[in-house]
């Protein structure tokens, strides 16, 4: 069998390219985390939706080691930087693996908080700075309709970034506002 790995779809080996998607198919069959059930690739070692470990590796490859703690074997990465975490380090919430530094910031699939802001003119202002300087980014508001309920004008509207993008996108909008503050100085 091969499978599409845009839409998930099967088909017989004969067929080489999805008929719905256009996209060059793969052969075998899709791989799923243990842990998550996400789909992910075979030659992965930890799942970037988790961060979990997957135990499998090549004889040739060593252990995966805690980037921390000299020595420990890492049980995962986190979801947000990839760094290798052990037992020790490891901070889990919602079944996905964080580092210390990135254990409290808000993950929405492959989406993770930059800025939280307390009015939509902040929101969408960070948005454009961000798309400005290359980083896709959306909002993810409570003002939206898909709440039952909103908290009004104590609602924050969180600035979000793929997750690969974070580190950047979290450099640039320090630097906004290290330039922004000294402008503000020099009025």
């Amino acid at each position: 069998m091969s499978y599409c790995q845009s839409c998930m779809c099967e088909y017989l080996e004969s067929v080489s390219d999805c008929p719905g998607c256009g996209v060059k198919l793969t052969p075998g069959d899709p791989a799923f985390c243990p842990s998550c059930e996400e789909e992910i690739l075979h030659e992965v070692i930890t799942c970037p939706h988790c961060g979990i470990l997957l135990g499998w590796k090549r004889e040739d490859e060593e252990e995966i080691q805690c980037q921390r703690h000299e020595g420990e074997r890492a049980v995962g990465r986190c979801i947000v930087c990839a760094t290798s975490v052990c037992g020790d380090c490891a901070r889990r919430r919602g079944g996905k693996v964080f580092c210390e530094e990135h254990h409290d910031l808000k993950v929405a699939f492959d989406w993770v908080a930059v800025h939280s802001a307390s009015t939509q003119v902040e929101a969408h202002l960070m948005k454009g700075h961000l798309l400005a300087a290359n980083i896709p980014a959306l909002l993810l508001s409570q003002h939206d309709r898909m709440y039952t309920t909103t908290l009004g004008d104590l609602a924050l509207t969180e600035v979000m970034v793929q997750k690969s993008m974070f580190t950047e996108a979290k450099q640039f909008l320090d630097a906004l506002a290290l330039e922004l503050d000294a402008e503000d100085k020099s009025n």
